[in-house]
């Protein structure tokens, strides 16, 4: 089914996703930018972009619907394509939903992007930007001490994170057999308004929201540090891999920054002396390596805007 404010295909990006979590903070980056998206996914519960009706075009369906895909694309021969799909079963977290239902993690992850890029080329798209995860590299125990860089193996424990790995492999086959430019974003946890579902990232999303109210709260939670990103940035990053010049092709690491959770604490502390924490530190689930997104910055030019104290004040406005 698909619904636009207008019969003409005007759209300047589609974006693959764009009511989750990170797709509907790009959609609204576009459209600060001065761009039409097209918005191409499932009718989601948890409606991110009500504020939006009239102001972008969008197309119900899955990614696994190759036709569907294949149809939106040459009737809107968008000049760009961001895929932000993933699989998630409910409310899970994208790592939980992996594990429950390893085929549809294959189905949208990998065979979804893989068909989507072979549409994208069809159409005529010059570029695209999907955003991948720093969980294809394994245990932080797999590596040294020193931040990892794109370099680094991949040696992915989950099938999520496998799922991100062969999507990574499929996106590198694609821009050599169509030479398009196809850039993937390896995004850390990412935090900041909108986020709905359950995860390590709710977690911590949970202290943050405790903060406006002062009062207890209490964490189970490991004590190392972890890389993060606020939401913002990862879709102004997705943004600036859009424009960049000449295009960008491979796969980056991307940060915003690094903290733990005791230094999440004694920050919230600084901002609400009254607000009691409990923490129990509880052993890691998965642990991977941080992350050096040097590379990235380097050929971009890009600058987290955001960082811990930033996501804090943020929180702390949103939910005031």
């Amino acid at each position: 089914m698909t619904t636009s404010p207008s019969d003409a295909p005007c759209a300047s990006v589609v974006v693959v996703g764009g009511r989750g979590f990170v797709g509907s903070h790009i959609v609204r980056a576009l459209l600060a930018a001065g761009h039409r998206p097209h918005v191409l996914g499932p009718a989601m519960d948890c409606d991110l972009l009500a504020d939006l009706a009239g102001r972008i075009d969008e197309t119900v369906g899955s990614l696994e619907d190759q036709a569907l895909v294949r149809t939106v694309l040459a009737r809107v021969r968008p000049a760009s394509v961001v895929c932000c799909a993933a699989f998630g079963a409910g409310r899970e977290g994208l790592m939980r939903s992996g594990e429950r239902d390893a085929d549809r993690a294959f189905a949208v992850n990998v065979d979804g992007l893989r068909h989507l890029l072979d549409a994208a080329a069809a159409a005529g798209v010059e570029r695209v930007v999907w955003t991948s995860s720093t969980v294809v590299y394994g245990p932080a125990g797999d590596y040294g001490a020193a931040r990892v860089d794109e370099d680094a193996a991949k040696r992915p424990r989950t099938v999520y994170g496998l799922t991100k790995h062969l999507a990574e492999e499929a996106a590198a086959f694609a821009a050599r057999r169509h030479g398009m430019p196809i850039a993937g974003l390896r995004l850390p946890l990412v935090l900041g308004p909108g986020l709905w579902y359950d995860g390590a990232a709710a977690g911590l999303m949970g202290l943050l929201r405790a903060t406006p109210a002062g009062g207890t709260h209490r964490i189970a939670f490991h004590d190392q540090p972890i890389d993060l990103m606020h939401v913002r940035d990862a879709a102004a990053a997705c943004l600036v891999a859009l424009a960049c010049t000449p295009p960008l092709s491979g796969a980056y690491n991307i940060n915003g920054f690094t903290a733990s959770v005791p230094e999440i604490i004694a920050r919230l502390r600084v901002r609400r002396p009254d607000l009691l924490v409990t923490h129990d530190i509880a052993p890691p689930g998965a642990l991977f390596p941080l992350v050096s997104d040097a590379r990235f910055c380097r050929d971009t030019g890009f600058t987290p805007a955001i960082d811990l104290a930033g996501l804090i004040d943020d929180m702390a406005s949103v939910t005031a």
